[in-house]
């Protein structure tokens, strides 16, 4: 009982750190070259630019913007303090990871609209948007591989 205790007050902790990090390096206008290329696309195919156009775009159009984000959100202060729940390293770590499954042949780019449209709304909530992160790292990269002792 009490261990489950100690690990209730961790996570509500661990959220309370995650909340702090979050209010004190806001997003901003940290992706407006995500939200440019997202216009352009858009103006390219003659396009409404909000986030339910992401279903009328191309595949590659899609896989291009897909990587965009990525590369934005690693550039903010935060991406280097939030931890990844996937990797337990920050977040900008799995910047790697998540390029090499968006650009694979088998990644279904369904799993990362609903990021990309929560980065894309017009007020958008910096929370949302790392959480968002969070799950479509989870969800896209496969967990690291043990090492093999040499006992």
């Amino acid at each position: 009982m009490t261990h489950n205790l100690f690990h209730s007050h961790s996570v509500t902790a661990g959220m309370a750190d995650r909340s702090k990090i979050i209010e004190k390096n806001l997003i901003g206008k940290g992706l407006g070259s995500f939200r440019a290329s997202f216009n352009s696309l858009c103006g390219d195919g003659r396009i409404s630019c909000v986030p339910d156009a992401l279903d009328q775009l191309a595949h590659k159009d899609l896989q291009n913007l897909a990587l965009d984000l990525p590369s934005a959100l690693q550039t903010l202060p935060a991406s280097r303090s939030l931890r990844s729940e996937a990797s337990r390293k920050p977040i900008f770590s799995d910047r790697l990871s998540l390029n090499s499954a968006i650009i694979s042949d088998d990644f279904d780019l369904t799993r990362i609209k609903p990021l990309l449209a929560t980065a894309l709304a017009d007020d958008p909530d910096d929370a949302h948007i790392w959480r968002q992160v969070g799950r479509t790292v989870t969800e896209s990269t496969p967990p690291p591989r043990p090492i093999a002792s040499s006992l």
